[in-house]
C-alpha cells in the first residue's frame, strides 16, 4: 500500500508522545481506516484518489487522536500534517515558477487540473465564470472533502484541507494573485476560487 503522509505523521506523533500506547493507537487507527475504506468501497476511481490520499486517513487519524487529546489539540495536530505537506508543495511551485514567464500559464493549467482531478466523477461540482485570458474564476459548490467530513461527524476537519490550498497557492509568484473569500469547509455556500495574472 502506498505510504500516506497523514498516517506517517500520526505514527511519528504517537511514537514521540504516547510511546507506551503507540502500538494500540496505531492498531486502532488502521482498524478505523480499514472500516472507512469498506464503507466507501463503491466510490468511483476518481473519488478514491481523494478519499485515499487525504480524506479517510485524516478522519481515522483525527478520531484516534481524540482518544488521547482534546478535540482542539487533535485538530491542530492533523492540521500540522496537512500544513507541512502544503508547504512542501508550495516550495516546489515557487521553485518551478522561477522559470521566466511560466507564471502566465498557471491559471490555465489550474483549470485543466480542476477538470481532470476535481471533476464530477470525483464528486465535485463547480460553476465556472472565467477560465481564459490569464484568469481562473470558479465556484466549487460540491466537494467530497466537505461532504465526507460532515457524514462522519467531523465537519471542522475539512478546514485543514481548505487551509492547505491557501498555504500552497497564496503569494506563489509576485505576478499571480490568489483570491478566495469562503469555502464549504469553513461554512460558506461555496469555495470561490480565483487565480489570475496581475493586470488581467
Amino acid at each position: 500500500m502506498k505510504s500516506n503522509y497523514i498516517i506517517n505523521g500520526f505514527q511519528q506523533t504517537v511514537q514521540e508522545r504516547f510511546s507506551a500506547q503507540s502500538k494500540a493507537l496505531n492498531e486502532a487507527c488502521m482498524k478505523r481506516l480499514a472500516q472507512l475504506r469498506v464503507e466507501n468501497k463503491d466510490a468511483s476511481k476518481e473519488k478514491q484518489r481523494h478519499l485515499e490520499g487525504q480524506i479517510l486517513p485524516g478522519i481515522a487519524v483525527y478520531e484516534t487522536l481524540k482518544t488521547v487529546m482534546t478535540p482542539e489539540e487533535a485538530f491542530r495536530t492533523v492540521h500540522g500534517y496537512v500544513e507541512a505537506y502544503a508547504l512542501s508543495a508550495r516550495k516546489m511551485l515557487v521553485g518551478l515558477l522561477r522559470l521566466p514567464g511560466l507564471y502566465r500559464l498557471v491559471p490555465g493549467v489550474s483549470v485543466r487540473m480542476m477538470h481532470k482531478i476535481f471533476n464530477g466523477a470525483a464528486g465535485f461540482s463547480a460553476k465556472e465564470y472565467q477560465t481564459v485570458g490569464g484568469v481562473m474564476r470558479i465556484d466549487m459548490v460540491k466537494c467530497p472533502y466537505h461532504e465526507t467530513c460532515v457524514r462522519y461527524g467531523c465537519p471542522e476537519l475539512c478546514a485543514c484541507f481548505c487551509d492547505s490550498d491557501d498555504i500552497a497557492y497564496d503569494n506563489m509568484h509576485p505576478k499571480l494573485l490568489w483570491h478566495r473569500t469562503k469555502t464549504l469547509g469553513r461554512g460558506g455556500d461555496c469555495c470561490d476560487f480565483g487565480l489570475k495574472v496581475k493586470g488581467k
